[in-house]
């Protein structure tokens, strides 16, 4: 009967072996069929005790021994078929297993070839887009490339629109200048006709006196217009410059108008903050002497009942009168600090630095001496600083009231100024009449002279008359040659406007196409990090199957009569490993060559 026992408790061994979670049916199979076998080795050791009882001879001896022996073999039988059933079990699930095993390695297989489809349309896809970014990179660059190109033809036409600018302007001045010099030899040429007129006209020296006095008279009142013009100029160079005087006096007071107001505003300001500290300083102020009042009651009352306490309420009573004068010195420290703040406003709207420096040097001191300085400071200081404090507020009001008389003074020179302008542009419109008399007199002038050359003509020969003609083609040929330098230099104006128009519109252009190549970078670079991410969440989803199926694997039950069938399971396993490795190294090679591609696009 031993034998059956030890087999039970080999036979037990790997069902301990294996893991609760994935075997308990297979578990539970095996501690039914070792119950039984416990059972019937129970019941074959319970029935020779029974028969070894009564001492009946040797026959009964002998009918024992051979019952038990039959017992034995029914034992043997009963144990025999148990683990043929056992075994029949155990195959049959074993198979089950398997079959399990290949649907999984089946479904595993689909999924990756479905994740592998899906990582192949995945790449296709961002390989477009990064083709489609790289033609888009390129059209802008080639787009800068022709900016830049246009950029910088439009510097070389603005250098040569200035260049031929600057030579027509030389070209008029060459012709102004040789304008005056055609005048002047005119003019000289005029002096000239005037003396061989003279010398011919001796006969009639009647009319040429009458010219003569005419010419006088003429003469004289252009020099009486001349000096009332020179007059009328030097009043309006004068009234221009106690008009500029005046701009600069209207300018100055307006800056002082101006610092004035900065300076009242400052004031306010000081104003505003000195009161509310005031403000703050008086609720402190009230504070503290509820705390110096409720001291002095708690004090009181302590000095009333010190008469009935003992030892202990002695100690607390000094130990709560070393608080209490903590709190006192805390007190006058406060008070002194609010001395200090009062003291420094007050210095702050004197402007005194004396006193600045006072408080400064007050502030920087040692505890010991801040409370020296507290219990030195006497009851009705703090009063009196607010009293100050108070009155140099009314001052800086009182400044306001006067920055506001000033303002006035300020809008009555401003009047003042607006009627010198009405003056001087009174003056200007005499001025203007004045030149239009001028212009009257020049036209009677004229006038004048044509009557001259009248008679000029009468007593003059054709020569006379061809050579003036001669010279007045010449002063309309000037005059064509004036007008049209004018004509080129206001097309040079209007073409350097347009040019500097341009010029400000590429610059536009640019900007803007700097900014799409801003914007389309960051786009590449958001593509980027969103492949990179996606890439990492791949390799971890094919890490995290193929981690699932090793340890499905090696989580397998490690029998003894099936430890050949498993090692060809591993072998298995591992091939397969092996088969899907190259496929995963693929996955992580053309991972790596996209993001070397992103990394070239980036630099």
């Amino acid at each position: 009967m031993e034998l059956p026992i030890s087999f039970l408790s080999d036979s037990s061994r790997p069902v301990a072996s294996s893991e609760p979670g994935e075997l308990a049916g297979f578990g539970r199979g095996e501690l039914e069929f070792d119950e039984e076998l416990l059972f019937l080795a129970a019941e074959g050791e319970g029935h020779p005790e029974e028969i070894e009882g009564p001492e009946v001879g040797e026959q009964s001896e002998l009918l024992c021994i051979i019952r038990q022996k039959e017992k034995d073999l029914v034992l043997a039988a009963r144990l025999g078929k148990a683990l043929l059933e056992r075994n029949q079990d155990m195959s049959r699930r074993y198979e089950e297993m398997q079959k399990e095993m290949t649907d999984r390695l089946e479904h595993l297989e689909q999924e990756k070839h479905e994740l592998r489809r899906k990582l192949e349309n995945r790449e296709g896809e961002w390989e477009g887009r990064v083709s489609e970014l790289e033609s888009d990179v390129k059209q802008l660059q080639e787009e800068l490339e022709k900016q830049q190109v246009n950029l910088r033809e439009a510097d070389r036409e603005k250098l040569s629109a200035v260049q031929e600018l600057s030579e027509q302007n030389q070209r008029l001045l060459e012709q102004l200048s040789r304008a005056t010099e055609m005048e002047r030899q005119l003019s000289q040429q005029a002096t000239v006709l005037q003396e061989e007129f003279r010398e011919k006209s001796l006969s009639t020296s009647q009319h040429v006196s009458q010219l003569e006095s005419l010419l006088a008279e003429q003469i004289l009142e252009i020099k009486m217009l001349s000096d009332h013009k020179r007059e009328l100029e030097q009043q309006l160079s004068t009234i221009m410059e106690e008009n500029e005087q005046l701009q600069g006096l209207v300018e100055e007071l307006h800056d002082k108008e101006l610092s004035l107001n900065q300076q009242s505003f400052e004031k306010n300001l000081q104003l505003r903050d000195s009161q509310l500290e005031l403000e703050e300083l008086r609720l402190s102020y009230r504070q503290l002497e509820g705390k110096l009042e409720e001291l002095q009651e708690e004090k009181s009352l302590q000095h009333m009942n010190s008469t009935s306490t003992s030892l202990l309420s002695e100690i607390e009573q000094s130990i709560e009168a070393e608080e209490q004068e903590q709190e006192r010195e805390q007190l006058r420290l406060q008070l002194w600090e609010a001395h200090c703040q009062v003291r420094s406003l007050c210095c702050q709207l004197r402007g005194n630095e004396s006193a600045d420096s006072a408080v400064s040097t007050d502030s920087s001191m040692d505890e010991s001496s801040e409370t020296s300085s507290a219990k030195d400071v006497p009851a009705g200081s703090l009063r009196t600083a607010l009293s100050e404090l108070k009155s140099l507020i009314l001052s800086v009001l009182e400044t306001c009231d006067s920055a506001s008389s000033r303002k006035c003074e300020d809008d009555g020179l401003e009047e003042q100024i607006k009627q010198t302008s009405e003056d001087s542009r009174a003056l200007r419109e005499l001025l203007q009449g004045e030149q239009v008399r001028m212009k009257q007199t020049y036209d009677e002038l004229q006038e004048l002279h044509k009557q001259v050359t009248l008679l000029s003509v009468e007593m003059a020969a054709l020569k006379e008359e061809r050579d003036r003609l001669l010279v007045l083609t010449q002063n309309n040929e000037t005059q064509e040659q004036l007008m049209k330098a004018i004509k080129d230099r206001d097309e040079a104006i209007s073409k350097k406007t347009a040019v500097e128009l341009e010029l400000a519109k590429c610059r536009i252009d640019v900007m803007s196409l700097n900014t799409q190549l801003l914007d389309a970078i960051q786009q590449k670079l958001n593509l980027s990090q969103q492949l990179e991410a996606w890439q990492d969440d791949m390799h971890r989803v094919i890490d995290q199957q193929l981690m699932d199926k090793h340890q499905k694997e090696w989580s397998q039950p490690t029998y003894s009569f099936s430890n050949s069938h498993h090692v060809k399971q591993c072998s298995k396993a591992v091939a397969m490993n092996h088969a899907e490795r190259p496929g995963e190294e693929s996955v992580g090679a053309e991972g790596r060559r996209l993001f070397s591609f992103l990394k070239k696009t980036k630099c």
